[in-house]
């Protein structure tokens, strides 16, 4: 598992926007089912409080039975609400054989992971390194000391021949002189038989800007 599996696991804090809250009814007021596969056949269940005395998870299920066929996140109440993300969106592979979740952590930005089938389960796919470096050419002579948003990565799309195209921004800012450093980078992820994610091709683009 990766670093970024292990802290989403670890540390998140889930806190679903209600207007993706499709199934809640008065029976079951802490659990949540959206997100489902194009096959109708899984889903993801939110259960727990938001409070964050609470444990919480977000588990990817079968419809059908109910049952857990994957843990996705699970929160821990000692976490501080630094820690506190947001489960923005998971996009599906079109043969519901594979899914990207993308997470917002306060502070940070979203976070990706990928996971992909294998037998009756789903596991986390090891991504490559999606983090943008950020040369002195590209600063244009100007200091830019403060991080606004690092390497946050999100899926766009999944394309036909089951790759995937992410987006990752790194912002900075120059310290109150009102100019803005934007770092966009545009990977396209391929995965092999055996699961193994690599990159096809990367490009990144940088911007300055001032107020």
């Amino acid at each position: 598992m990766t670093q970024l599996g292990k802290t989403l696991i670890a540390l998140l804090v889930l806190v679903i926007p209600n207007v993706l809250r499709a199934e809640e009814t008065d029976e079951t007021p802490k659990k949540t089912i959206e997100f489902p596969s194009p096959d109708g056949r899984f889903a993801f269940r939110y259960s727990g409080d938001k409070s964050e005395d609470e444990v919480q998870t977000y588990n990817l299920i079968d419809k059908a039975s109910r049952k857990v066929v994957t843990k996705v996140a699970e929160s821990d109440p000692d976490a501080g609400p630094s820690m506190r993300f947001t489960m923005e969106k998971v996009l599906w592979r079109a043969d519901s054989k594979a899914f990207a979740v993308i997470a917002f952590l306060w502070k940070r930005g979203s976070a990706l992971i990928v996971f992909e089938r294998d037998g009756s389960a789903f596991r986390e796919i090891e991504l490559p390194d999606l983090s943008i470096e950020i040369p002195e050419k590209a600063k244009k002579g100007k200091d830019f000391p403060h991080i606004v948003e690092l390497d946050s990565a999100k899926a766009k799309r999944w394309q036909k021949d089951s790759s995937l195209v992410v987006e990752i921004e790194t912002i900075q800012d120059g310290g109150g002189d009102g100019s803005t450093l934007t770092a966009n980078r545009t990977v396209l992820l391929g995965f092999d038989h055996s699961g193994k994610a690599k990159i096809l091709k990367s490009t990144v683009k940088f911007a300055v800007e001032k107020d």
